[in-house]
């Protein structure tokens, strides 16, 4: 990897993130509390204060940080099962105290998630700030942290401190300013993580979180900056890079190959059937020209544009629209190793029912028992070649894709007994099929970080 990283003005929605409140909404007889969510396998968890409901966070990301005055409180973490109940997690005290923010990590397999308390000041003095690097990426896992400010290369960074798995926070005071953070494990020089050039303003307090990446580098890690405001703002690795794959749904054309062009460089795919997901390319972070070819290597579509960010994975979908010819869409795929509950991308390709226009369906994930009428899960009005995102939990569902013409509702295509229960996540394409009795069909296929498999 390269170790340099030309210093570049700060974006302005990363900027933005990065400002918190400062010290002026913190008095010394109150605090906070709050969670964050680093269990990479968990359901959205919910934060429960002296048995009240306050708010919930998925992997990755904080809940609210409520104001509570000094003294102890009884916390509980709770998730919701398939059926709506309550499920508690755990337990524990709290000890409020004033102008600090009591931050719940919760990290580990969700099976049986480790919780650990930070005290955090909720502010450093003018001009200054604080940062400390909390190490939750797995048991026998050691790093050693290194900043630099006006270059942005390794060469001059200094060690700022060290990160042992689950060790006491150390947090630190910087003077404000431009930082470029990186890692090596313990006692090393190779830099396994570098991150952009950052600005980080006085009289906050920061806790970056060292966690796995889950994405498309094999063993990557990723920083999760928590402040004081209620959001995380996630630092991915410079030199990671994103990876791509194509699917064609058009039978006509069968087999096909793909490749993506920047500039001189080409890269080209396998040649797969239709219906058929090629092998992933690896990229760099950029925008790029995607065309398909047939069997002979006939461009049977070109220019299409493409834009893959680091650490990100997506899927060229290929369809024909009905009034434009041959098209592709960009579908995001969620590598997180999800088991309580997965995201599922639904690709509507469905144009026409009996001679009619379908301009959009109804998605039904029923559970055993439950009617479409009964269904929590539900996705109300996908396009024609739109997607969408829902979340269910770990169970097998019947899915209905259902089109309503004038007050009837018609069932398109019924698939039984969909297991959605295998770590990961899923994405689901509604397409025609002329084999099929129904004229439909339903395509299913799982999405999953190398790392866990």
């Amino acid at each position: 990897m390269t170790n340099s990283l030309l210093k570049a003005a700060l974006p302005l929605s990363l900027m933005s993130i990065l400002v918190g409140c400062g010290g002026s909404d913190g008095s010394s007889d109150t605090g906070y509390v709050q969670l964050y969510n680093g269990s990479y396998n968990s359901p959205y968890t919910r934060l429960f204060v002296d048995e009240t409901e306050r708010s919930g966070t998925n992997f990755a990301d904080v809940t609210t940080r409520h104001n509570y005055s000094t003294g102890t409180y009884d916390l509980s973490f709770e998730y919701l099962d398939a059926n709506d109940s309550y499920i508690t997690i755990s337990e524990q005290e709290v000890s409020i105290k004033g102008d600090k923010t009591e931050l719940i990590v919760m990290s580990g397999n969700f099976d049986e998630p480790t919780f650990t308390e930070l005290s955090v000041p909720i502010s450093s003095d003018t001009d200054e700030f604080n940062l400390g690097f909390y190490n939750i990426t797995g048991e026998d896992t050691s790093y050693d942290i290194y900043l630099a400010t006006d270059d942005g290369v390794f060469e001059s960074a200094e060690l700022f401190s060290s990160a042992q798995y689950l060790s006491e926070l150390d947090l630190q005071t910087l003077e404000e300013g431009y930082y470029t953070i990186f890692i090596t494990e313990a006692g090393s020089t190779d830099v396994v993580y570098e991150s952009e050039s950052v600005y980080f303003y006085d009289e906050e307090s920061y806790v970056a979180m060292i966690r796995p990446s889950y994405a498309t580098e094999e063993n990557g890690i990723t920083l999760d900056i928590v402040t004081d405001n209620n959001y995380v703002t996630a630092l991915k690795h410079q030199s990671a890079l994103g990876q791509l794959r194509f699917i064609n749904t058009v039978d006509d054309y069968s087999p096909v190959s793909f490749s993506t062009t920047r500039g001189t460089t080409v890269n080209d795919t396998n040649t797969v059937a239709s219906d058929t997901y090629t092998d992933y390319i690896e990229l760099s972070p950029n925008s790029y020209s995607v065309a398909m070819y047939d069997e002979e290597g006939t461009k049977l579509a070109d220019n299409f544009l493409m834009t893959l960010e680091r650490e990100q994975s997506a899927v060229g979908v290929f369809y024909n629209d009905i009034d434009n010819g041959l098209r592709m869409m960009s579908v995001e795929e969620n590598l997180t190793p999800s088991s309580y509950s997965h995201t599922i991308s639904v690709v509507n390709l469905i144009e026409s029912y009996a001679g009619q226009t379908v301009s959009e369906v109804d998605v039904y994930f029923t559970l055993n028992g439950e009617t479409v009428d009964d269904a929590t899960n539900v996705i109300d009005g996908l396009d024609r070649y739109d997607q969408e995102e829902i979340d269910v939990d770990d169970e097998a569902y019947t899915v209905y894709a259902v089109y309503e013409d004038n007050g009837q509702q018609i069932v398109l295509i019924q698939q039984s007994d969909i297991d959605f229960t295998e770590e990961g996540n899923y994405i689901l394409i509604l397409e025609h099929d002329e084999t099929t009795s129904s004229g439909f069909k339903m395509s299913v296929t799982r999405t999953i970080t190398d790392s866990v498999e």
